[in-house]
């Protein structure tokens, strides 16, 4: 064989080779795609969750998820926010972001247990308020539109004894509720989205309301309640329940059955969250369904089949 035809076919060969690697990484960089799209996105209209703990509205219909290991958004589809990642507890949503206890993610520089923590910008940023490396407050809530906070407390910390808590500056400064009429301890807290005064607790004893800062409680329903929240867009009325869903009207104490998805069997409301805009509503089970009605009707964004 002559040095030319040899060259020839050694010049081919190398090519032949830079073929292959240039498919093979071609079809890498394709399944790393397809890796990261199915990560954000949560893979064919679906999205892992270890567990939720709170939804919220923002101001244009995006539904937040709190998670043990960060935030889920819906807005059209699921996405994993680019934010940073914490076990968020006791979340609450506000118009702009969120107040929060919880623990620090695996990356997080933040100290455990969180304490108190607050963003202005849905998780992009977060601010120790209070009780970092003391509290983990899991019944917590926020006025929506406000700085009101309150916490049942339930191991004493450097301000907090155990019991009902109330904040009106952000969670500087704290005060005692002596909750004279609660009969038992919180499954949820609601704060109004305006007034600081007017809190609501369910119980397994039924839904319980004040209008004094939580010094005293007045029985509204007398069902068992594992969730609540007030609407959102003028606080009129407050939300409630555990297998069904009413709503209270603050104006003349009047109590309404909604329609939902059927809830039987072990499945209870865990979480429920009104949007300042008319007619968006969304319902979080303890078995990790989440619903979502936007005035004419639910749809289902989250099963416990496609999320676990």
């Amino acid at each position: 064989m002559s040095k030319k035809r040899h060259s020839r076919k050694k010049q081919e060969k190398k090519q032949q080779n830079r073929l292959v690697i240039g498919v093979a990484l071609l079809v890498l960089f394709v399944l790393i795609a397809a890796v990261w799209v199915i990560n954000r996105s949560g893979g064919l209209g679906s999205i892992a969750f270890r567990d939720i703990h709170g939804i919220s509205f923002t101001p244009d219909d995006e539904l937040y998820v709190a998670t043990h290991d960060g935030l889920r958004v819906y807005g059209d589809e699921w996405a994993v926010p680019d934010v940073p990642v914490n076990d968020y507890m006791g979340y609450s949503g506000t118009q702009d972001g969120f107040f929060s206890s919880g623990h620090p993610g695996p990356q997080s520089p933040l100290i455990n247990p969180l304490g108190l923590i607050h963003s202005t910008d849905f998780g992009a940023s977060i601010n120790t308020i209070n009780f970092s490396g003391e509290s983990d407050f899991h019944a917590m809530s926020a006025s929506y539109r406000g700085d009101t906070v309150y916490v049942f407390n339930v191991m004493p910390n450097s301000v907090m004894s155990t019991g009902l808590y109330y904040s009106l500056d952000g969670g500087q400064i704290w005060e005692a509720s002596a909750a004279s009429g609660l009969t038992s301890n919180p499954m949820s807290i609601a704060v109004h989205p305006d007034e600081p005064n007017i809190v609501a607790i369910a119980t397994q004893n039924g839904m319980y309301l004040s209008t004094d800062f939580g010094a005293t409680f007045q029985m509204i329903d007398d069902a068992p309640a594992t969730a609540a929240e007030f609407d959102t867009q003028d606080g009129d009325k407050l939300y409630f329940g555990s297998q069904s869903l009413y709503n209270y009207s603050l104006a003349d104490n009047t109590t309404t059955t909604l329609s939902i998805p059927s809830i039987t069997g072990d499945e209870r409301l865990l979480y429920i969250a009104i949007s300042p805009r008319e007619g968006y509503v969304a319902i979080a089970t303890n078995q990790r369904n989440i619903y979502r009605s936007s005035g004419t009707g639910w749809m289902q964004i989250v099963t416990q089949a496609s999320s676990s």
